[in-house]
């Protein structure tokens, strides 16, 4: 009876200790999107990115953008990336996501370039996680896009990003 007894309480303590371990991952984790494209997409719909992030400082809707992105551009960031943007810390935290429409000549939405800072995921690429969308959310490229890191690899130090320098 006793070992009957301590076994169902060594049960329950596990329980409690491990239900316990994966609330705090979980607070931990932050609610991290998985670096895919479809989360990616998921999340930006979700937050409805074109209405609700502020734009990257210092820029306009539909300003002028380089090939191959497109004859305009509107580049929105999240939380994370605006306060990397604004306290000038020269590289972007875990988490930060640079949304860019690109519009061609004749303003219209060609496609979506997102940039995605995730820890771990590819530090010889900065950790960014790369997509390109059509307008639709098919998906054009996703990951450790070869074409988008050997183009931003030149900004290496300033985070693999041109919009503007972060420091």
């Amino acid at each position: 009876m006793k070992k009957a007894t301590f076994l169902i309480v060594l049960l329950i303590v596990l329980s409690l200790v491990f239900s316990g371990m994966l609330l705090a991952q979980a607070k931990k984790g932050g609610g991290a999107i998985a670096a895919t494209a479809a989360s990616v997409w998921d999340y930006l719909k979700k937050e409805g990115y074109a209405k609700n992030w502020k734009m990257w400082p210092g820029t306009t809707s539909m300003y002028q953008g380089p090939e191959p992105h497109g004859a305009f551009l509107t580049t929105y960031v999240n939380d994370a990336a605006l306060k990397a943007i604004t306290g000038k810390k020269g590289k972007f935290s875990d988490g930060a996501i640079i949304a860019q429409d690109n519009f061609s000549k004749d303003k219209k939405l060609k496609f979506i370039s997102v940039m995605y800072k995730v820890k771990g995921y590819n530090p010889q690429g900065g950790n960014w996680f790369w997509a390109q969308y059509k307008p639709d959310g098919r998906v054009e490229a996703e990951g450790k896009v070869d074409e988008c890191i050997k183009c931003h690899v030149v900004q290496k130090g300033n985070d693999y990003v041109y919009t503007s320098k972060l420091k």
